[in-house]
């Protein structure tokens, strides 16, 4: 009997993200994988489709450890990219579509990517980029509408084409990173998160147990590619044979028409995004009945606006989950059957994920009492790409240190308080901004509000609540505060209030806290 070579022990027993797509292949051949808008990819043209992408980029010279960069909107190429890449142990690196010039200049030149691939409407924002990118040696183009490829990039859909349909064979093991992620904190320098095929396939089984994500679900990926949320949402999904509906941006309507239209059974979105489309005009009109399940994330979903969906969709169950990049992304979830009897709460850990709740010295501290929320998982990402020390810092004590504030209540329910850096220090007490926010959500003249510190010569911190009212009322700053002082204690209530259009947002629906920050950084002196 032949020895095995290297490659075929390799590909026995590991778990690498690319062999999920070809193993669901194998299993459900002709079931719908993917579709966006008139493209429909049975899961044996997606995996085909990447493994001619994959193998077109490895004849150009890509191979394990390489990073490729992709810029673009949701599309059907985009998850070509994703597995195809996985498959022969390269680095995906997504940028944010709303990012500019010298951020993704940045990003280039700090992940050193061999490949970039640029949506066509995004194609001059790549060419004004200020900085060289000279770790480039390929720039491709993803034809999604009427814009023109620059000479010399290389054609998407034509590599795709040109490539072999061979199943790769390619080495990896599962602590190899997959992907790198850039996330948008308020320090200057955003972060790469290095996510390895072990920390998705440990996310994947959660998502499974924790989540009830099933082969006849129907998911409708709104959220972006490039957050982590949106690549294991496809990667979960293909996992268990489901059919994704892509969807180009998270257009209020156009999901709606999407739910009706494609028997939409399974919605994961940040809370914001479940409060804008409960917002729309038309909700009541379109056949929202097929969806069974919602999972929010990202902040609590309103008390208020929980009911209304109670009344539209009565047949859905509902989760929070708490997680973040470097969980890749899972953490805890609240369960159906806790989410009114503990309506405050981020749920128990995933079946993988240990939780800790520890004070500045890393000692645990007891029940109910607030402190960082740390975690130990095969979840948790290998680490921040070239930056040593903030792993170091993020990793100490053998536990990743989230930078969130929470407890854990007698029954071992985790609760978020804020980030660290969110936790507003007003006249020496400790104030959780979404504890304001969830206040000031109630009143019936607030769309939208989130709520920051800003320097203030008495105070150091002035609570001060950023208020978006809904169209067509008139509400004043004295309204809002002696709302919050019939329900909050008075060092929670705003010292300031400030009305806007719009709060400020990533495609995610995560509101930006540090823009606030920053634009009214001095409205004491103002005052």
């Amino acid at each position: 009997m032949e020895e095995l070579t290297p490659i075929q022990l390799n590909m026995l027993r590991r778990a690498a993200v690319g062999d999920i797509l070809r193993r669901t292949a194998r299993r459900h051949p002709d079931r719908v994988a993917v579709r966006f808008k008139n493209v429909t990819l049975t899961f044996k043209d997606l995996n085909e489709k990447a493994n001619r992408f994959a193998n077109a980029v490895s004849r150009l010279g890509v191979g394990k450890g390489d990073r490729v960069a992709i810029i673009s909107h949701n599309c059907h190429q985009y998850t070509y990219c994703w597995f195809g890449l996985t498959k022969i142990g390269a680095i995906i690196t997504p940028l944010n579509f709303m990012l500019r010039g010298s951020e993704i200049g940045y990003i280039i030149n700090h992940s050193e990517p061999k490949m970039f691939f640029v949506e066509d409407s995004l194609i001059e924002t790549v060419k004004n980029v200020p900085e060289k990118m000279e770790s480039v040696q390929y720039f491709g183009c993803i034809k999604l509408g009427e814009g023109t490829k620059p000479e010399g990039w290389l054609d998407f859909d034509e590599l795709v084409e040109e490539g072999s349909s061979v199943e790769p064979e390619v080495e990896i093991h599962e602590n190899e990173p997959a992907s790198l992620l850039y996330t948008s904190g308020t320090e200057a320098a955003p972060k790469g998160v290095l996510n390895t095929h072990l920390n998705y396939y440990s996310t994947i089984l959660s998502s499974q147990t924790d989540c009830d994500f099933r082969p006849d679900d129907v998911f409708l990926l709104s959220i972006p590619l490039y957050h982590v949320a949106g690549l294991h949402i496809l990667l979960a999904a293909v996992n268990v044979g489901a059919k994704t509906v892509i969807q180009y941006l998270p257009e209020v309507e156009e999901i709606l028409q999407l739910i009706e239209k494609e028997k939409v059974t399974q919605l994961v979105y940040p809370a914001t995004l479940f409060v804008k489309l409960i917002q729309h005009p038309d909700v009541e009109k379109y056949d929202l009945s097929s969806v069974k399940k919602c999972l929010t994330f990202g902040s609590l979903m309103p008390s208020a606006i929980y009911e209304r969906y109670k009344k539209l969709m009565p047949q859905a169950v509902w989760r929070n989950y708490y997680g973040q990049t470097e969980l890749s992304p899972l953490g805890t979830t609240l369960q159906p059957e806790d989410f009114e009897r503990k309506p405050t709460s981020i749920g128990k850990p995933h079946l993988t994920v240990e939780i800790r709740i520890v004070d500045d010295e890393d000692k645990d501290v007891p029940p109910g009492q607030m402190g960082e929320i740390v975690a130990r998982s095969p979840s948790v990402m290998l680490g921040y790409f070239k930056d040593e020390e903030r792993t170091k810092k993020a990793f100490r004590g053998g536990w990743l240190h989230t930078g969130d504030y929470g407890y854990m209540d007698e029954e071992g329910y985790l609760y978020f308080v804020d980030r660290k850096k969110d936790i507003i220090k007003s006249g020496g007490e400790n104030v959780s901004s979404q504890e304001v926010e969830e206040v000031i959500f109630k009143h019936p003249k607030v769309a939208e509000a989130a709520v920051v510190g800003v320097p203030h010569p008495y105070w150091m911190e002035a609570v001060t609540a950023v208020i978006v009212p809904k169209k067509d009322v008139q509400v004043t700053s004295e309204e809002i505060i002696q709302y919050c002082k019939e329900k909050l204690a008075g060092y929670k209530v705003p010292k300031y209030v400030v009305f806007v259009d719009e709060l400020p947002k990533n495609p995610s629906g995560k509101i930006l806290k540090r823009v606030l920050r920053e634009k009214f950084k001095d409205l004491a002196e103002k005052t």
